[in-house]
């Protein structure tokens, strides 16, 4: 008994200094500002989607679509996958007891059956057994640790699944809105080129113009209403791809604010301070966790070299009956021995089986395996800096994006501007005798074109916010 508490106390000194490797991950000496002209007052990515996105339209789809989106529903499933995994590697720690329950029956048949040996043998038994693993070294607690990070990184991930979703409803119901824009400027060029192929039919019927003129003007207006159909597609399949994103069927998407008046554009997008980058994007800390998880794969792999101890008990009840007659009764019930047809005991059993494995020859397999969770340690690690890295590239090329495309904006209106006023001047003076209609017609090309680029202008402005609400880390919360 001694000797038993001696080995015991010297596991326990033993397990006591087993080191633990680092769960932390690698220095990734972010830079301390982004490229780019921002603000570091604030942070984009900590305003919540609802008060970012304020057309009711798109909040009801986006609620929908965290509700209902596929890609949501997985991300969900998988946090209740991992939280079973970890309460299966949790109860590993735990004392396991199973009821016990048999009763084999034995009979020897034949005539030369020696004399000694009984015809038939009935053991019936019904009783317990208990086995606990002694957590010596923590490499259950290990395995546990593993579980627990990789459920926190499944969660992180489906966060990051959240973003994704909300970002992808505001970006197809923008190009939505922006279709409808170019809708409208087609119908509405298409109207006034048919009134110009009308007056023009009249001055050629009158004398005033050529044909060549009526041609022309048709060509005009041809030229938008070939434009007509694919916009309608295009709008068409954009409705049918919110509807996927919401997880409906494919089915007209409700209007609601215009495009122009879609989301507050700040001057000088809020970018706040880089460093807390690290903390808000899911991305980041889903490979945090998994640096975590790696390094605990480690330990575990590292602590298959030292002992196991699992502490075993039973305890069971049972009687015999041999050639129809009871063996186990007291001497007190000796009168029922030949009673046949009713079963009486008991028999009392009790086990106790501590055991202690030590690996002693595996080929190097144990070796193997900790080589391989290291290798896989320092992938973790790598691709924990391959994200941080990643984030801040797209940062940086949002914050550049979102303000050359509010610059490109402004040019666009002002040239939108000077476009429609000289296709009006070009009419007066072709009214007036002063040109040709050729001039007309490039100026009506060139407003219509300049309308067209304005609204992908503001279209872009809007896709540009909500990739650098992304890559702030907003658009998870709720």
């Amino acid at each position: 008994m001694k000797l038993a508490l001696i080995a015991l106390a010297l596991i326990h000194i033993l397990a006591s200094c087993v080191p633990s490797t680092s769960t932390a991950p690698p220095d990734a000496n972010a830079p301390s500002a982004y490229r780019g002209a921002a603000t570091a007052e604030g942070s984009l990515g900590n305003v919540q989607w609802r008060k970012l996105y304020d057309d009711p339209v798109l909040q009801n789809l986006i609620e929908q679509a965290l509700t209902r989106n596929y890609n949501v529903q997985f991300a969900y499933a998988a946090i209740l996958a991992a939280q079973a995994n970890l309460g299966i590697t949790a109860a590993n720690q735990s004392v396991f007891v199973n009821g016990v329950l048999q009763a084999p029956y034995y009979a020897t048949t034949g005539g030369n059956r020696p004399p000694s040996s009984a015809r038939n043998e009935f053991l019936p038994q019904a009783g317990i057994a208990a086995s606990y693993q002694a957590d010596l070294f923590g490499k259950l607690a290990s395995a546990t640790g593993v579980s627990r990070s990789q459920l926190l990184s499944t969660e992180a991930n489906k966060d990051t699944v959240l973003a994704t979703v909300v970002s992808q409803v505001a970006s197809s119901y923008f190009q939505l809105r922006e279709l409808d824009a170019t809708l409208e400027i087609s119908l509405k060029s298409a109207q006034a080129r048919q009134e110009n192929v009308r007056l023009m039919t009249l001055r050629v019927q009158g004398g005033e113009s050529s044909m060549q003129d009526l041609l022309q003007a048709q060509q005009s207006l041809y030229e938008v209403t070939q434009n007509i159909p694919v916009i309608r597609q295009n709008i068409a399949q954009t409705e049918n791809a919110l509807a996927l994103l919401a997880g409906d069927y494919p089915r007209t998407i409700a209007r609601g604010l215009s495009l122009e008046q879609q989301v507050h554009m700040p001057a000088i997008p809020p970018a706040g301070v880089a460093s807390t980058l690290l903390q808000r994007r899911p991305d980041i800390q889903q490979a945090e966790f998994t640096v975590a998880a790696a390094a605990g794969n480690v330990d575990v792999a590292r602590k298959l070299l030292y002992p196991s101890l699992t502490l075993g008990a039973s305890a069971a009840v049972g009687g015999q009956l041999v050639n129809g007659v009871y063996t186990t009764l007291p001497a007190s019930l000796a009168s029922l021995a030949a009673v046949n047809g009713i079963f009486f005991g008991p028999l009392g059993l009790f086990s106790v089986l501590p055991q202690l494995l030590q690996p002693i020859f595996n080929g190097g397999q144990i070796r193997s395996q900790i080589h391989l969770a290291q290798a896989q340690q320092q992938q973790a690690a790598i691709s924990y800096l391959q994200t941080v890295h990643q984030a801040f590239e797209e940062v940086s090329n949002d914050i550049v994006a979102y303000n050359e495309s509010r610059l490109r904006t402004v040019q666009l209106q002002l040239y939108t501007n000077a476009s429609l006023e000289s296709e009006r001047f070009a009419n007066e003076r072709y009214e007036n005798g002063y040109t040709s209609y050729l001039e007309v017609l490039d100026a009506q090309t060139r407003s219509y074109q300049a309308q067209l680029d304005l609204a992908q202008g503001l279209l872009n402005e809007r896709l540009a916010l909500v990739q650098l609400y992304l890559a702030l880390g907003g658009g998870w919360q709720t």
